[in-house]
């Protein structure tokens, strides 16, 4: 048994040895019969009632599989249990924690949603005691098989093991207070249902995990509301009244979507529900406004002037490069660098024609300082965790990296290259700004640029990566903030953070719903060593609008190059053969082909090398046959 600050832990062998032929099971758990020999009490039945849950069951069905496959060597597996008592603050906190960890096949987690552990589980001396520790266990760890049967092998995997759990489980995910199922009323799930992947696998999932009614065979009830914010009826009436007819008692209220943000804390006001001032939001997420609010050089451009643009610019004595932006919206769209008159009126009249964004045209100075997007996680005004990645430069950038002009991401890649100081400052200024707005608690997905870096983006052997600038810069760095987003960033970045730190930011974002900030403490605890890779996330944009030809340009990839499979590990294709892509250009919609988030432990070099692999394989022609759309 292996001690830990909050775990214990017992292993257990198997071996395979002459006899039946090799051990083959449907998948199908509940059809197997499993027996054990022991040698005092001959052979004994075992039913997934005896180890406490189906997954435990399955676990040992699969160890059983997973040796017998191998014919060689041992299998080690090991039952994580906690080692004192409590309530377990998320049902997949051993999974959730042991993503990508190198020494192992898989973990699972045997707990239930809330579940009570009482912590005196000790060495069990024979099956039954074994049957019992399992019962008691939070889940359980299967090691990569080796071909040696060597104990002392064995002895050194399970030490390395040992470590790594100490690593990512020691901080207590356990709870004294008991907790109780609540009800979140959740404004927009998604296009997908959690079993379409997206976004709706994390949240639904998380959701589950926490002992959080929601959506589908996870949820309460599906309240039909008209979403549409233009309508007679404001939006947080609609809300209310929703809520009101379901009837039954609700105990928090959360969107994800940032136009929705302003009408749900309206709701949620009206309702005595947790939430932070409609203003707050109002102010947050309105690019003209939170520039302003940050001293910004910036003006407002009506959509009923905008023919009086560039005396509106003049006016407020704004110099070029200059960015137009609407005051609302997503992906950068409509989001413009002009460098003089004529393409200031050019990209304002781009921006108005994006029909997805607002009329109203925000008009600010442009900085083109390295970029950064900085997750934190914030409680009683205090910062639990912080996480930041450099956003390498776009295509409409000075020193554009992409084939389209445009600010749709093209890369991320975490940790931060920028020097601790900077990190700093960048840190101090956007907790400054979030708590001026008012701010104290919950996720917050900021986008920002370090003005007078020390360092800059340079073209190496085809390599783009930030280096320190000559000396000659004078002035101290300090913070342009970009945009505020409350709440999680997209599928991509957050299952980046996920796997390179261990928190899972979906799950942060329905707990602060509810203002139960206890377990969102618990739960933004990164691995104790710090991140356990580099990350970078690859986007590859849609350049022209056509019609889709390939399948699923992730998994062609990964047939033709298996030798990158191992190196990703999150990737999704975002259109399906036959499908019509909108043109950047002509429409000024913005959209990926497809994202992989590419993964090193070794050095940030290496990512940044298998990463722009990934990226030449996926050219544009390989892709999409162009037609007029």
């Amino acid at each position: 048994m292996a001690n830990g600050c909050s775990w214990k832990a017992v292993d257990i062998f198997f071996k395979h040895i002459d006899g039946p032929p090799s051990f083959i099971h449907s998948g199908k758990c509940h059809l197997i019969r499993l027996s054990i020999d022991t040698v005092h009490d001959g052979i004994q039945p075992i039913a997934s009632d005896d180890v406490g849950a189906i997954q435990a069951f399955q676990f040992l069905i699969d160890c059983l599989g997973a040796t017998s496959e191998s014919r060689m060597g041992i299998s080690v597996a090991r039952i994580v249990m906690p080692s004192s008592s409590g309530y377990i603050v998320r049902s997949d906190i051993v999974p959730l924690r042991m993503l990508d960890c190198p020494l192992i096949t898989t973990a699972k987690n045997f707990s239930q949603p809330l579940q009570f552990f009482a912590g005196n589980a000790d060495i069990p001396a024979n099956l039954q005691q074994l049957l019992e520790v399992i019962a008691s266990s939070a889940g359980g760890i299967l090691l990569k098989n080796t071909p040696s049967d060597d104990l002392d092998n064995q002895e050194s995997r399970i030490k390395l093991l040992d470590i790594e759990l100490e690593n990512r489980l020691s901080f207590p995910w356990l709870s004294e207070d008991k907790p109780s199922r609540q009800t979140l009323v959740l404004v927009d799930g998604g296009s997908l249902s959690p079993d379409q992947g997206g976004c709706g696998a994390s949240l639904f999932g998380a959701a589950q995990a926490l002992g959080i009614n929601t959506w589908s065979h996870w949820r309460k009830a599906f309240i039909p509301i008209d979403c549409t914010m233009r309508c007679e009826v404001p939006f947080a009436r609609r809300i209310v009244k929703g809520i009101l007819a379901y009837g039954s008692h609700v105990d928090g209220i959360v969107t994800f979507c940032d136009r929705y943000k302003e009408p749900v804390a309206e709701a949620a006001l009206e309702l005595g529900l947790p939430t932070y001032p409609p203003e707050a939001y109002s102010l947050a997420l309105n690019k003209f406004q939170l520039g302003r609010f940050e001293g910004h050089p910036t003006c407002l451009v009506p959509s009923t002037d905008l023919e009086h643009a560039a005396a509106i610019v003049a006016e407020h004595g704004l110099e070029f490069p200059l960015i137009v932006k609407p005051c609302t919206g997503f992906l950068s769209e409509g989001v413009f660098r002009v460098e003089n008159t004529e393409q200031l009126m050019a990209g304002i009249k781009k921006a108005v024609e994006v029909d997805r964004q607002d009329a109203n045209i925000a008009i600010e100075a442009y900085c083109g300082g390295p970029e950064v997007d900085a997750n934190f996680v914030l409680c009683d005004g205090e910062v639990l965790f912080i996480e930041a990645s450099d956003e390498y430069p776009k295509g409409a950038d000075v020193n554009a990296h992409g084939n389209v002009e445009n600010f749709i991401e093209l890369a991320n890649v975490l940790p931060s290259k920028l020097p601790a100081d900077e990190l700093a400052v960048l840190r101090e200024s956007l907790l400054q700004s979030l708590l001026r707005l008012g701010f104290r608690d919950g996720f917050y997905h900021l986008e920002a640029r370090v003005n007078n870096s020390t360092m800059e983006y340079v073209m190496r052997d085809g390599i783009l990566d930030l280096e320190e600038r000559p000396a000659g810069n004078d002035h101290k760095p300090s913070v342009w903030l970009i945009e505020i987003n409350p709440r999680p960033p997209g599928m991509h970045t957050s299952e980046a953070s996920k796997h390179t730190y261990g928190v899972d930011y979906w799950g942060l974002g329905l707990l602060f719903a509810l203002e139960d900030k206890q377990r969102a403490k618990q739960l933004s605890y990164p691995f104790g060593r710090g991140p356990q890779c580099f990350c970078e996330m690859v986007f590859i944009p849609v350049e022209h609008g056509g019609n889709f030809q390939s399948g699923d340009v992730c998994a062609e990839l990964f047939e033709r190059r298996p030798d990158l499979k191992g190196f990703v590990s999150f990737s999704c294709c975002f259109w399906k053969k036959g499908q019509i892509v909108p043109d950047p250009i002509h429409t000024g919609v913005n959209s990926w082909v497809a994202h992989f988030n590419v993964f090193s432990r070794e050095s940030r070099a290496q990512v940044l090398e298998i990463a722009e692999t990934v990226r030449l394989e996926q050219f544009p022609g390989r892709i999409l046959q162009y037609a007029d759309v």
